[in-house]
């Protein structure tokens, strides 16, 4: 079913486009068709990201056949009168923050440990490399054999490394603070900018790259000559040690993780959210939350932006070359781009399909996965957007407040007529010390927050952490610019409830 909606929106959809295109633009002029291969490209993007909203969007609404039946409990658990007075403690930007520091110096200095630790591995690894590189391969070196098979692409995959490697040192030691005082707060957007291209995740994938170029050519080389090719060998088994070595230490690093909730279908919010904040607490721990189409379309713009420049390079390669050798390749080539959209569409709605929560068991499932692996390749803990179907978010949001060390309750955007969120607030009250909880919200928003927070602190589940405690406090943040600022304070915030 799937594969026959998405291939009769891209048909009509490729029907259109190539009668514009051929009509508009001569295939055999090079420049304009390039153009045009890009531009193709970016709607075929777009389009794909919009039919994958809609899938999300009605699996939202539908329910779980699989949820067991004694998860489902029709009678509410009763709760009593909760004579403690609340307070509250308020929180903006011009609030003076020097006391929330200290926690998070400490986080970040145990993530800047994690970093340089990293750093030595790898030049380690570069080194192994470069020593048996220049025993293997001496006479390409020293003798300008350039016919030596694997020892170009060897030694630049080498080059690359070390230069990511050492790059992404000096262009990132800055990633784990939101905002700094001085100089730096006004080139940070250019230090970012000119460092972007050094990413770790790029780096990895160079070292990965070089270490299947030296298992391929230890593989050949032990066939002709053992002893020669059993040194590249080495050299892998090395890098594979270390690697492994590296990423047994990042996970045992503490794992500091944070519950975001938040008012669903509000995009502006999620942005804030996801690509302020989630981006800086990877150093420290993970996130989870529940996601909605909101979370995605900032989830995939930042993939977006990440990955389609080196996409579209690529497809600028191929298509040059295809061009080049058979003149008159624009049609073609646009029909397999168009055949590429649909195999990744269909694989990403089957993928988002198996991640929708079907039950109990599959969410504790998917922690106890988290719980081994933490993080990823790269270091940083991962994040945890969670789907569900429209009779499993609840029983997910008491899941993960159970298992969150702090919570963000985000209720920018929160509303007479947009009161979904009371439910958390209800269970957040009950489940979780109000210590561990972060409110959030706009100025026009304070009110409602406290009196909704108010209305279900009155009552209170008889097991409720917060019943009858004393001098009983929920602290609330007033977001008034979303900058980098509001985000820091935002995060020392967390990282102070999340340590105490």
């Amino acid at each position: 079913m799937y594969s026959f909606i998405v291939f009769q929106i891209f048909y009509k959809f490729c029907q259109i486009q190539l009668h514009i295109l051929l009509f508009l633009i001569d295939p055999t002029d090079s420049i304009a068709s390039r153009v045009g291969i890009v531009i193709i490209a970016a709607i075929i993007a777009y389009i794909s990201r919009f039919i994958l909203i809609r899938f999300m969007n009605r699996w939202m609404l539908s329910k779980s056949s699989k949820v067991e039946k004694n998860a489902i409990n029709e009678t509410p658990t009763p709760e009593l009168i909760n004579k403690q007075k609340l307070t509250f403690e308020y929180y903006n930007s011009e609030t003076n923050i020097s006391t929330l520091t200290a926690q998070r110096e400490s986080m970040v200095l145990r993530a800047k440990k994690m970093m340089k630790h990293q750093y030595i591995t790898d030049l380690l690894i570069i080194l192994v490399y470069t020593i048996i590189g220049i025993i293997v391969f001496e006479d390409f070196l020293f003798e300008w054999e350039l016919d030596m098979p694997f020892a170009l692409s060897y030694f630049l995959y080498l080059v690359f490394f070390l230069i990511w490697t050492t790059m992404g040192q000096i262009g990132f030691k800055h990633q784990f603070t939101a905002y700094k005082n001085g100089l730096f707060d006004v080139i940070a957007p250019l230090w970012k900018f000119i460092f972007a291209v050094f990413q770790t995740k790029w780096k990895f994938l160079i070292s990965i790259a070089l270490l299947l170029i030296a298992l391929i050519a230890g593989i050949f080389m032990s066939i002709m000559e053992f002893s020669t090719g059993i040194k590249l060998l080495i050299a892998v088994g090395f890098h594979i040690f270390m690697l492994y070595r590296l990423n047994t230490k990042a996970k045992n690093q503490p794992n500091l993780t944070l519950l975001i909730l938040r008012v669903f279908l509000i995009k502006k919010t999620s942005l804030f959210t996801f690509s302020r904040l989630a981006k800086f607490w990877k150093h420290f721990g993970s996130y989870f939350t529940v996601s909605d189409p909101s979370f995605y379309k900032v989830f995939w713009k930042q993939k977006f932006k990440h990955s389609f420049p080196v996409v579209m390079v690529l497809i600028f390669a191929i298509y040059t070359q295809l061009e080049n050798s058979a003149p008159g390749a624009f049609g073609p080539f646009i029909f397999l781009m168009v055949i590429g959209a649909i195999v990744f569409i269909i694989w990403s709605i089957r993928n988002m399909k198996r991640g929708f929560m079907q039950n109990e068991s599959a969410l504790h499932s998917e922690l106890e996965r988290l719980k081994r692996k933490p993080v990823k390749l790269d270091g940083t803990f991962k994040e945890t957007p969670i789907s569900c179907y429209d009779n499993t978010w609840q029983m997910t949001v008491e899941t993960l407040i159970k298992t969150a060390s702090v919570v963000l309750m985000d209720l920018r955007g929160f509303s007479e007529k947009n009161k979904g969120c009371e439910f958390e607030v209800n269970l957040l009250l009950n489940k979780i010390a109000l210590n561990r909880i972060l409110f959030i919200g706009y100025e026009d928003t304070i009110p409602l927050i406290k009196s909704t927070i108010e209305r279900k602190f009155e009552t209170l589940e008889a097991n409720s952490p917060n019943k009858d405690i004393k001098n009983a406090a929920a602290t609330i943040f007033e977001v008034k610019k979303e900058n980098n600022k509001e985000t820091q304070f935002i995060m020392d915030l967390l990282i102070k409830k999340g340590m105490e």
